[in-house]
């Protein structure tokens, strides 16, 4: 493997390189948001126990239930907020894993050939510094 093949293989290696960089900022994405989910589901729990109390309650309680469930929602949306870029990260994170993926066959694919074409070539000059043979 010289010259061109060569050169066509190290850029394919380099492209492998990439994808297991992006994969890996890929799955690092998906744990995060499968995290925001998991918030906002315990958050919506958190809100459905609120206000479930029984008998008379005093109004102060009653406000500072309200108050807190002010806070579990806005809580809620920024983990949804979150959830949301995470998302958007990962979309983004496949298209490029595609990109480089094309990249990378095609690199293979041209090394492949040029290794080929390269090795036709060696036979050609091989066999033309043959001497002809005798009948």
């Amino acid at each position: 493997m010289s010259g061109k093949s060569r050169v066509l293989g190290l850029m394919a290696l380099q492209e492998k390189a990439k994808i297991a960089g992006t994969l890996s900022d890929l799955r690092e994405a998906a744990r995060q948001k499968d995290e925001a989910e998991r918030m906002v589901a315990r958050l919506q729990e958190a809100l459905a126990r609120q206000g479930k109390g029984e008998g008379v309650r005093l109004a102060a309680e009653v406000m500072a239930e309200r108050a807190m469930a002010a806070q579990i929602l806005t809580e809620t949306e920024r983990h949804r907020a979150r959830q949301e870029a995470f998302a958007a990260r990962m979309a983004e994170e496949q298209a490029k894993l595609a990109r480089q993926e094309h990249r990378h066959q095609t690199l293979a694919d041209k090394a492949k050939a040029a290794k080929r074409s390269e090795a036709e070539e060696r036979l050609a000059l091989r066999e033309a510094t043959q001497p002809p043979r005798r009948r």
